[in-house]
C-alpha cells in the first residue's frame, strides 16, 4: 500500500516549485519567525508556521509511514484525527524550538536522487558562532508538488524512523487512543516550553 502511495504520487510530479525550493520557502519562513519569536510568543510562532508545514509536508503520508502496519486497522475517523495529531505536532515542535535569533541562517547545499523518484535535500543551519547543524530533507512528488516526508537531523537521524519506533510501542502498549494522546500531550508539552 505504501509503496503504491509512493509510486502513484511520482506520476503526478508538478514541475514548480522544485523540491529546493520547497526547503527554501520552509527555512525563509522559519528565520522570519525566528526574527520576531518574542514578539509572537509560541501561538503567534503557531500561526505563522502553521500554512507552511501544511504545504511543506505531505503529513498523510508520514501518518501511514509513521503508523506502518498499524495503519490498516484504523477506521476513516481515527485516521483524520491522526494526521490533525501529526500537524499540530509538526506545528508545535517548529513554534517551541525556533524560538529566538541569534544570526542563525540556511544554506541549500545539494540536491540528489533517491528512491522511487524522491529526491534528497541536503542543507545546513548555520548558527550565529558559525557552527553547523546538517539537514537533509526527503521529498515525493505530489498532485500538488514536492513534499517533505521525512527530516534527517544531523544528516542521519530520520524524524519519520523515531516516529515509526516510537508509535509502534505506544501502539502495542496503549492501543489507539494511548498513541493519539502521546502525539497531542508532546505538543501540549511545546506549548507549556516543557520541551525544545
Amino acid at each position: 500500500m505504501v509503496a503504491f502511495c509512493l509510486m502513484a504520487g511520482s506520476a503526478a510530479q508538478a514541475e514548480e516549485p522544485s523540491a529546493s525550493s520547497v526547503i527554501e520557502v520552509l527555512h525563509d519562513s522559519l528565520l522570519a519567525m525566528m526574527k520576531d519569536a518574542d514578539a509572537l510568543g509560541f501561538d503567534g510562532r503557531s500561526q505563522h508556521i502553521e500554512p507552511v508545514v501544511a504545504k511543506s509536508f505531505d503529513l498523510p503520508m508520514i501518518a501511514v509511514l509513521a503508523s506502518g502496519n498499524n495503519w490498516k486497522s484504523f477506521d476513516e475517523a481515527q485516521r483524520g484525527q491522526l494526521i490533525g495529531a501529526l500537524e499540530r505536532l509538526s506545528v508545535a515542535t517548529y513554534a517551541g524550538r525556533f524560538n529566538g535569533y541569534s544570526g542563525e541562517s540556511f544554506r541549500t547545499i545539494s540536491e540528489g536522487p533517491a528512491e522511487q523518484s524522491m529526491v534528497f535535500v541536503n542543507t545546513e543551519l548555520i548558527k550565529g558562532d558559525s557552527d553547523t547543524i546538517a539537514l537533509k530533507y526527503l521529498l515525493r512528488p505530489t498532485k500538488v508538488g514536492w513534499r517533505i516526508i521525512d527530516v534527517y537531523f544531523l544528516g542521519f537521524m530520520s524524524e519519520l524512523g523515531m516516529r515509526r519506533s516510537e508509535y509502534a510501542s505506544l501502539f502495542k502498549n496503549e492501543g489507539y487512543d494511548g498513541l493519539l494522546a502521546a502525539i497531542n500531550k508532546k505538543a501540549a508539552d511545546y506549548k507549556a516550553g516543557l520541551l525544545r
